[in-house]
């Protein structure tokens, strides 16, 4: 794990800092008659004060600043960046640190030569990126740097302190999302695997899918944030327990190697890694659903319930199945991704199923159609940057939402 270059200001959970010497007084800032110094401008207390000067210097970035920013961090431009935070500084945060909406925009845009000044606090007066500020509408940096898929991007995130580990909040968003479940679930859209891919289709067809080029940067992505990501074993329980198939063969190929290592931070080779706990959880949940329909047929009950009984175990064994494939060629899998020069995609998938037969697994001949293989701009990369105040959620996560649910 990279360790970071200097430790964040503070996570998203963090209260609104105020700025000092607000009022008259210490403490609250009340007056000698109980009244709060502030009910003269309008406000309860600072923090509202504060709150409101903040929007008002907010607007006044998204009507002057945004616009001529968006072409300098489309070229990555720094020397402009820098005069423009120089010239514009009163518009572009407060304090210490610029707004999230520009490092949002920085990242949006993929400028990462600005986005390392920006963190750096090489910008005028000293003033710097918070890497885990969370963007008024309840996202943050790495959430975004998810949804782009620049791993030069994450990279400098995690480096300046981003965690993995902060869930979205708000009313403007899925609420509990982490990075991961932004990449993975963005991954799972890909028109490669919506196109060619769906339940009840062979796993290996699958497998190959996600072993071609167009797919490395999301499985690179990916891999990143997972590393970084706590509880990585309860992530893929919690989306073969969903019965996601796309979405746990991208994160079991990802996070692999932490998969690979004991869960219970023992060293003798006694200790489960995460595979062994993922597929036990399987098969005790395919033990339980096996009860509850005998149960139930033993009761005389023979309806939708016992139906639906039948079909999340037979969905489980496939998701056993596939917990196997990628514990057993996962690693030989990983290596061709990772060094392949370009060849075919015939060629890769011959050689994706040949690595699949040495390690026993059967391809079941019902193969891709590669001449429909066509490269497919990724949908997603833009969103934020289309709509800055509601594109994310009404984009990504409406659609992420029906993954999830």
């Amino acid at each position: 794990m990279e360790t970071p270059i200097s430790s964040a200001p503070g996570d998203a959970n963090s209260p609104r800092a105020s700025f000092a010497g607000g009022g008259p007084s210490e403490g609250d800032g009340s007056t000698a008659n109980g009244r709060s110094y502030y009910d003269k401008f309008g406000y309860p207390d600072a923090a509202s004060h504060f709150e409101a000067k903040d929007q008002e210097t907010l607007t006044k970035y998204m009507i002057h600043v945004s616009p001529i920013l968006q072409p300098v961090l489309a070229k990555d431009r720094v020397a402009k960046f820098e005069n423009l935070c120089c010239g514009w500084s009163h518009f572009m945060g407060r304090r210490d640190f610029i707004f999230p909406d520009v490092l949002i925009s920085i990242i949006s845009q993929n400028a990462v030569r600005c986005a390392k000044v920006a963190l750096s606090g090489d910008l005028y007066n000293g003033r710097r990126a918070d890497p885990n500020a969370r963007h008024r509408y309840g996202f943050t940096p790495l959430h975004a740097a998810a949804e782009t898929f620049s791993v030069d991007m994450v990279k400098l995130l995690l480096r300046h302190g981003a965690s993995a580990n902060i869930r979205t909040e708000g009313d403007n968003v899925i609420e509990g999302l982490l990075p991961l479940h932004v990449a993975v679930e963005n991954a799972g859209m890909h028109k490669f695997l919506e196109d060619h891919w769906e339940d009840g289709c062979p796993l290996e067809k699958l497998i190959s899918l996600l072993c071609l080029p167009e797919m490395k940067m999301y499985l690179d992505t990916t891999r990143l944030i997972a590393k970084h990501t706590d509880n990585i074993v309860d992530e893929v329980w919690n989306y073969i327990n969903g019965r996601k198939f796309v979405e746990s063969a991208i994160l079991l190929l990802a996070a692999q190697k932490q998969l690979r290592g004991p869960v219970n931070g023992g060293r003798s080779k006694a200790s489960r890694d995460g595979f062994d706990v993922v597929r036990r959880r399987t098969y005790q949940a395919i033990g339980s659903l096996h009860r509850q329909a005998t149960a139930m047929v033993n009761e005389g009950k023979n309806g939708s319930v016992l139906k639906k009984l039948k079909n999340k175990k037979e969905d489980l064994i496939t998701a056993g199945t596939l917990v196997d494939i990628v514990d057993n060629a996962g690693e030989a899998l990983e290596s061709y991704i990772q060094t392949y020069s370009e060849v075919t995609h015939e060629e890769i998938i011959e050689h994706v199923s040949s690595i699949l037969n040495s390690n026993g697994i059967v391809h079941s001949g019902m193969g891709i159609d590669t001449g429909n293989l066509k490269g497919y701009q990724y949908l997603w990369a833009t969103a934020i940057h289309k709509s800055v105040s509601r594109g994310w959620m009404l984009r990504n996560l409406t659609k992420l939402k029906t993954h999830l649910l």
